[in-house]
């Protein structure tokens, strides 16, 4: 028997292991803290959790033992005997003493599955068990045990065993009474952190729902802004290249009719210098050095208007190569000839005006081959990637970063080459570089370190997605707060 005080300290002590269980939502927290509490409260050598499987096999998930005796949870997969008694005729240790040839498996949960709450064995070798049930529980080290149920609302969900192995046990009713209340506990537990678990998941799934629908959106947004600017300069090319090759075409027969009417006049002012009205036409329109300078500089003139519709051809033929819309979606192109594209469309901020420096472009191209990819979405990242360096290198700009006294010029590096089967283009500017607690976030759908109205955020993330799932390749920052930042992609050469 136990007097008073014993009894008063040992509900203190319940109250305390019942306060900590549920302090934490953490089942694998609460059930440790269980087992080596009540171990502990009852000076028991094992207090141990054993779990239900759905074909009511079982195992030992939790426990608290003493260092002298072998730990059941790692013992179940490592000892055969003692895993084939957790599995099938052993796990009578937590049965009836009378149905030695019974077990929870085959009975699924034997008398707990029935409501009984609890079973007691003061002494193994003196309650008349079978010599196999006895083998079991001397697997298990266990010379007295109290088993009892663990139910979550009504239905078993395991076992909270306790184990005297050293020596019989006579286990106290306020004993069996901690156990039961720890068990009850255990169950209230087991479900609020079945709640949790599903509120957990629910959450996941919304935060995936959400990040799903931002991306739909950034796609949806992006590819009718690269749709509606790919048919913008598809259609002026188109409109363009009419015109331009209707001139070009006809600077040659100007070239020559102009040139055999110099001729012309030449011979005319040569072979009648005294008809009067030759003379009359010369003395009111030009004279004779007039007509010897039109003879030298009109054929420039033809050459400089050849030289101009030839720019404007190849400004047409660099639109045609960035929007690709005549084209096939895939196949195989001259990077060197996007890149190229995307800085021609650039062109205007890329040069000097009244408020600001020229950028400098230094290309370092290596000899690359054919790469197979989407071009009109490789040219849309370029274009990204380009515009957020000259964004940089302009916000630079303002800050005074390119004044008079720096030595500094605002640059851009592009680099390209070849690494076994993948190609590398890098670009690198002097802007002003990427904070470091913005790097982890750079590529997140509608990030953006720009002012209102001068970013949208989807530039960097759809770019990682292009380059990363439909070119199965690689996207990354590099940045120096004071030294710019520097972006890398490298794709395969044959997707």
């Amino acid at each position: 028997m136990i007097s008073q005080d014993q009894s008063l300290t040992r509900l203190n002590s319940l109250i305390r292991i019942i306060g900590k269980i549920r302090l934490s939502l953490d089942f694998s927290e609460i059930c440790q803290t269980a087992v080596n509490e009540a171990r502990t409260l009852l000076n028991a050598d094992r207090v141990a959790i054993y779990r239900f499987n759905p074909d009511w096999s079982g195992d030992f998930l939790y426990e608290s033992a003493g260092s002298e005796w072998t730990s059941l949870v790692d013992a179940q997969h490592n000892d055969p005997l003692i895993s084939k008694n957790v599995s099938s005729c052993s796990v009578k240790l937590l049965d009836t003493a009378k149905a030695s040839d019974s077990h929870l498996q085959q009975t699924q949960g034997g008398v707990f599955a029935t409501g009984e709450l609890f079973r007691i064995c003061p002494d193994i070798y003196t309650a008349g068990f079978s010599n196999c049930y006895i083998q079991v529980l001397e697997s298990y080290q266990a010379r007295s045990y109290a088993i009892i149920a663990i139910y979550v609302e009504r239905s078993l969900w395991g076992l909270l065993a306790a184990y005297q192995n050293s020596e019989p046990r006579q286990w106290q009713e306020d004993e069996v009474e901690i156990l039961i209340h720890i068990a009850e506990q255990l169950g209230v537990a087991l479900k609020q952190s079945e709640y949790v678990r599903t509120i957990q998941e629910q959450s996941e799934t919304l935060n995936q729902t959400l990040k799903d629908l931002q991306q739909s959106q950034a796609q949806l947004i992006q590819g009718e802004k690269m749709a509606s600017l790919g048919q913008l300069v598809a259609g002026v090319a188109h409109e363009i290249n009419n015109p331009v090759n209707f001139i070009y075409g006809n600077l040659p027969h100007i070239g020559d009719n102009v040139g055999d009417l110099l001729n012309l006049a030449q011979a005319c002012r040569q072979a009648a210098p005294q008809s009067s009205d030759v003379q009359a036409l010369l003395e009111q329109n030009l004279d004779i050095a007039d007509l010897d300078f039109i003879a030298e500089d009109l054929p420039k003139m033809l050459q400089s208007m050849k030289v101009g519709a030839d720019r404007i051809r190849g400004i047409v033929l660099s639109l045609r190569t960035f929007s690709r819309v005549d084209e096939a979606e895939f196949k195989s192109v001259n990077i060197h000839e996007g890149i190229d594209s995307t800085l021609l469309i650039l062109g205007h901020r890329l040069k000097a005006s009244d408020v600001r420096q020229k950028i400098n472009i230094v290309k370092s191209y290596d000899e690359l081959p054919l790469v197979e990819c989407y071009p009109a979405q490789l040219n849309q990242v370029l274009m990204n990637l380009l515009t957020n360096a000259v964004d940089a290198l302009d916000d630079a700009r303002e800050h005074g970063k390119y004044d008079s006294d720096s030595e500094q010029l605002p640059t851009i590096w592009i680099n390209t080459r070849q690494i076994d089967d993948q190609i590398e283009i890098q670009i690198r500017d002097n802007g002003t570089g990427i904070a470091d607690d913005h790097l982890s976030k750079l590529f997140d759908y509608f990030f953006t370190t720009k002012p209102v109205g001068k970013g949208t955020g989807l530039g960097l993330a759809i770019s990682k997605q292009i380059i990363t799932e439909k070119h199965c390749g690689l996207l990354e920052v590099g940045a120096c707060a004071e030294d710019g930042a520097t972006f890398t992609i490298q794709i395969p050469i044959h997707l």
